[in-house]
């Protein structure tokens, strides 16, 4: 009749010596190394560290139009008589220094959530106004807004969101009417990493809100673009900007110009932006864990091959017991 194997055990061997001995050291020592040598053997493996200090997360942040935008335009009159500004804003500061002059006919704001997750997938701001009589046409013109972005994928933030347009020359100079649009994406900008609160460490990066025009500004270079993106740029760890990709324009003969920016959200495909965070305590110990225990089992079972050639080769020296024979004498 053929046997069939049901069920098999190791049968275990005991050496013993005494604890201050030669044996033990060479024992010890071996321990040491295979618990050691896991850790030497992933920093081989990532030069850079055993874990890493940072991560890179893709997320879409949340965003609204606040309805706070400055517009300006530089507009050139007939020959000798210089240039005129046509310029409108929701800032009470700024009204108050031009002599609250609304010159703009209107503000276009088109919001767009292809997936009706909740979040704008797609932001289209425009401002239109008519060019004065007997002047030749736009020279040049400065655009922003804020929106509110909102970041909790990791732990909330409210970072800042400029979306600016600078001094822009139009594709035709003197550009007499029509329409100019600036599509782009919403980027991410980061001085430093951003830190979110664990166990143990309530640390969390702040942001600055103080760089909105209000009335307090006494000029107006306060209220120009670059002098508030140097004042996010200079107190904030990381905002939103503007990243231009392409402009379509047209002219036509209806004597109306506008302005628009076709803003979308991240990444063209996932509507993601990249978002640098610092690696909690918690997140380095799983990373080293994980990569610790995966080199360290192959460590404990090339330690265990060296003991028993070290005593069944009786290189080292111990009283050898077997528990098992007792049992069957």
């Amino acid at each position: 009749m053929k046997l069939f194997n049901l069920h098999r055990k190791s049968v275990y061997v005991l050496y013993q010596n005494q604890l201050c001995s030669f044996s033990t050291l060479v024992i010890a020592i071996v321990v040491l190394l295979t618990l050691i040598l896991p850790c030497y053997v992933i920093w081989c493996i990532n030069p850079g560290g055993l874990w890493d200090n940072y991560r890179l997360v893709y997320e879409q942040p949340k965003v609204d139009f606040t309805y706070r935008y400055l517009f300006l335009a530089e507009i050139k009159r007939p020959e000798g008589n210089g240039n005129e500004i046509i310029t409108c804003s929701s800032f009470e500061g700024y009204n108050g220094q031009t002599g609250e002059r609304e010159e703009c006919n209107s503000i276009k704001v088109v919001t767009d959530d292809g997936n009706m997750d909740g979040r704008l997938d797609r932001l289209s701001v425009s401002v239109s106004f008519n060019l004065p009589e007997e002047s030749e046409g736009m020279m040049s013109y400065t655009f922003y807004f804020f929106l509110d972005a909102e970041l909790k994928s990791s732990c909330y933030f409210s970072v800042p969101a400029f979306i600016s347009l600078s001094k822009v020359m139009p594709p035709v100079r003197p550009f007499a009417s029509g329409t100019i649009q600036h599509l782009g994406l919403l980027k991410s900008s980061q001085s430093v990493a951003l830190q979110c609160p664990f166990l143990l460490r309530n640390t969390k990066s702040h942001f600055n809100h103080n760089y909105f025009p209000t009335v307090n500004f006494t000029s107006i270079e306060e209220f120009l673009p670059d002098s508030i993106l140097d004042k996010i740029e200079t107190f904030n760890a990381a905002h939103f900007h503007f990243d231009q990709q392409r402009i379509h324009w047209k002219r036509d003969g209806s004597g109306e110009v506008s302005i628009g920016i076709d803003l979308q959200i991240g990444d063209e495909s996932s509507h993601r932006t990249a978002i640098l965070y610092s690696t909690s305590l918690w997140q380095k110990v799983a990373q080293f864990w994980v990569q610790y225990f995966s080199v360290l089992l192959v460590f404990l079972w090339i330690g265990e091959k060296i003991k028993d050639w070290l005593f069944e080769s009786f290189t080292l020296r111990a009283m050898e017991v077997a528990p098992w024979k007792g049992k069957y004498d």
